[in-house]
């Protein structure tokens, strides 16, 4: 049995452990042949955590912000596809492919995160929905909050597992529903009034923005994760990016970031320098082909 113990996860906003905990009483559902969608019996996981000043400060060099507005980092990110595949591959469930699709962040608190200040995030299991005859979209909302119990946050990702056995997905008895087309070209390339502000992913970037968003997906960031996923360069992917998006944001219209909705359509090659392409409420990615990477849109003030 593969051990879930590994130095990524050895960080104060992400554990391995309650993640891969909660993933296995999603899936180990399916072992008992109940429906993936169902999510009753399944209560929110736990953990909590400290905002010390290192960790802090280490961020905000990072990303080079030093702006006086609260951001809306992902600080706390427990719903990792890496926790995912782990827990996938104990339980014997085969895989090909394994990405993340979308994240919707909520900022419900106008001070944002604070330093030396412990915080709780609550995972919910949302559900699933087919996305073909070997792939599922699976669902989960996570909620941060701080010690008086007040909402800080609250961050809904879907997570894309592909590569299943047909007869697998037939099994889970999931609604069948007609999926939204994903715009795979930009609509703000040749937008005169759009900004385009350079976004530079530096080699090395990348392993420290897994560990200090408190993502639990190393893959986004190493080569292991390019070959396991086709590519042969490592990349960004998923929170990270969401993460790097949001600090340029701020910085450039000198204000706090308080929602953003985000679909990830390629990964981020790293190193490379892209391109943020931004109005007063959207924002695509572009590469040096101008192909799209990422879309959004997103609400600051």
């Amino acid at each position: 049995m593969t051990s879930r113990k590994s130095r990524w996860f050895e960080t104060p906003s992400s554990g391995f452990g309650y993640a891969g905990r909660f993933y296995l009483k999603v899936f180990q559902s399916l072992q008992q042949e109940e429906s993936l969608a169902l999510d009753a019996t399944l209560p929110p996981m736990k953990t909590s955590w400290f905002l010390d000043e290192k960790k802090h400060a280490a961020w905000m060099s990072l990303v080079n912000y030093d702006g006086t507005a609260p951001q809306a980092f992902t600080f706390s990110a427990p719903a990792g596809v890496w926790a995912l595949m782990q827990v996938l591959k104990e339980i014997g469930i085969s895989f090909s492919r394994i990405m993340h699709m979308s994240s919707r962040l909520l900022m419900l608190h106008p001070e944002g995160f604070r330093v030396n200040q412990h915080y709780s995030t609550y995972v919910h299991y949302l559900g699933a929905r087919p996305h073909s005859k070997r792939a599922v979209l699976i669902r989960f909302q996570s909620v941060v909050k701080d010690v008086t119990g007040r909402d800080v946050m609250t961050l809904e990702d879907e997570l894309y597992v592909a590569g299943l056995d047909e007869d697998f997905v037939a099994s889970l008895n999931l609604t069948e529903e007609p999926l939204p087309k994903r715009r795979a070209k930009s609509e703000l390339k040749d937008n005169s009034l759009a900004d385009r502000i350079p976004l530079t992913i530096s080699r090395g970037m990348g392993q420290k923005y897994g560990k200090l968003s408190g993502d639990l997906n190393p893959l986004h960031i190493s080569t292991l994760g390019a070959k396991l996923f086709g590519h042969k360069k490592s990349f960004v992917q998923g929170l990270c990016t969401l993460n790097l998006i949001i600090a340029r944001l701020g910085e450039h219209w000198n204000g706090s970031i308080r929602s953003m909705d985000i679909e990830f359509v390629r990964p981020v090659a790293q190193p490379s320098t892209p391109t943020l392409v931004c109005t007063l409420d959207h924002f695509e990615l572009l590469d040096k082909e101008g192909n799209l990477l990422v879309r959004g849109q997103y609400i600051y003030g």
